[in-house]
């Protein structure tokens, strides 16, 4: 399951991100990932929680946006297209070899967590 390595990826970009600008904690992620990625957002989702362990993003929600494929038809021009029928216009059958876009594994959001109050 590759899934592992890309959630340990992301929370070290997140974990940068934050360093960067002051946060101590996040609270949620929002990643945008492509149809065609080759990532199973349900595996990315379950390993996440492990992965996060002992890192600034520990106790973080993992919300995962799927991104359709669209191709690049000659004759219908951008195309949704499903991933079972190939790179194909779903028009007319027409190879549809310039993916537009649904190959993205992106780091979108991050959601700082409230800073805990320390008792008096």
């Amino acid at each position: 399951m590759h899934e592992a390595s890309i959630a340990l990826s992301l929370i070290d970009v997140a974990s940068e991100v934050l360093r960067e600008n002051g946060g101590a904690r996040a609270s949620a992620l929002t990643v945008r990932v492509g149809a065609w990625s080759s990532v199973v957002p349900e595996a990315l989702t379950a390993a996440f929680p492990a992965c996060a362990q002992g890192t600034p993003l520990e106790g973080a929600r993992l919300s995962v946006v799927l991104v359709p494929g669209v191709g690049e038809c000659p004759t219908h021009g951008p195309v949704t297209l499903d991933v079972r029928r190939g790179l194909r216009c779903p028009a007319c059958g027409a190879p549809t070899p310039t993916l537009l876009q649904g190959d993205e594994l992106e780091l979108d959001e991050i959601e700082l967590a409230e800073p805990e109050l320390e008792d008096s």
